[in-house]
């Protein structure tokens, strides 16, 4: 199954890029955070997470 970027893409919204991490520190452990990148530069998180 390959994956469309576009495939829920609302037009009120710039277009979905990629996904990127963010490193958190949580309990003195470092995690990833999966956050989606849209082409105006925003980040959101991904869901769920």
């Amino acid at each position: 199954m390959s994956y469309n970027p576009n495939y829920n893409h609302n037009q009120d919204q710039p277009p979905f890029v990629k996904v990127v991490y963010s490193t958190v520190k949580v309990n003195g452990k470092t995690e990833l955070v999966p956050m989606e990148l849209y082409a105006d530069g925003t980040l959101k998180p991904c869901l769920p997470y």
